[in-house]
């Protein structure tokens, strides 16, 4: 029998290390004037890097893996030990600095808000330090970029009152399993809801699961009358154009793979 050529066989591969990744995703970012688009875009990686600062973990984003903009929204990994940290402080952590953030917008334009979706996942995913192309990219991505574009986290948010919840989070299985189911956050597993994340043109459904750091009701009067909120074609709703009451501090952070 003819030897297999060195060529032919097959060989197993090394994979790349495991990463958490989290990505976010700004509310109603084409619906904002293009010359404050550049004001969000900035914001969302202001607030983000400001979140992991206040979390205590400003080493881990400086160290981050393949960085990236998306436009409306801002990407990174971290090494998969970090899981935890980046649900809970960074989420909670995160919305108190959108709340902070919100006044310095309502002082460039009344009308300017920011409000995040987040999507965690985990897995295998490569890091060359922008040596090589393909940083990133892999499974873990993708099923956290479906995540983050599912119906029911949009929804969580649009159904919220916007001056209460600025952030709303979706977990990946895998990642739920391993950091909450687990017990290496400090979040009882009945903060979370289980939602299902369905893309029937790109043949995808998975399980998901829904946390929200400040949870609210959408206010009647928003989901009737004209004055807090003003719907698009999918159904998210954008807070009117209002400024917020002396005093009060009112308050989404990726690519669609």
């Amino acid at each position: 029998m003819a030897e297999t050529s060195r060529r032919a066989r097959r060989t197993s591969l090394t994979m790349p290390p495991q990463r958490a990744v989290l990505a976010l995703d700004a509310e109603g970012f084409s619906r904002t004037p293009s010359r404050h688009q550049g004001i969000l875009n900035t914001t969302v990686r202001d607030v983000l890097a400001e979140a992991f600062d206040r979390a205590g973990l400003a080493d881990l984003w400086r160290d981050c893996s393949f960085p990236q903009h998306t436009g409306d929204g801002y990407v990174v990994g971290v090494p998969s030990e970090y899981l935890p940290l980046l649900v809970h402080p960074l989420m909670d952590e995160l919305h108190g600095v959108l709340t902070d953030t919100q006044p310095h917008l309502a002082f460039e334009d009344r009308g300017l808000w920011l409000r995040l979706r987040a999507a965690i996942g985990l897995g295998p995913l490569p890091d060359s330090g922008g040596v090589r192309p393909g940083d990133g990219v892999g499974s873990a991505m993708t099923e956290t970029h479906r995540l983050l574009d599912a119906a029911p986290l949009k929804a969580a948010l649009a159904d919220s009152d916007p001056e209460i919840t600025l952030l709303v989070v979706g977990l990946t299985a895998r990642a739920h399993e391993d950091a909450v189911l687990g017990g290496y956050t400090a979040l009882s597993p009945r903060a979370f809801r289980d939602i299902e994340v369905s893309h029937p043109a790109k043949g995808y459904r998975a399980t998901g699961h829904l946390y929200v750091p400040r949870p609210s009701a959408r206010p009647r009067a928003a989901a009737t009358g004209n004055a807090a909120h003003e719907g698009d074609a999918t159904g998210a709703a954008r807070p009117a154009a209002r400024r917020p009451d002396p005093g009060t501090v009112v308050f989404e952070a990726v690519r669609d793979v």
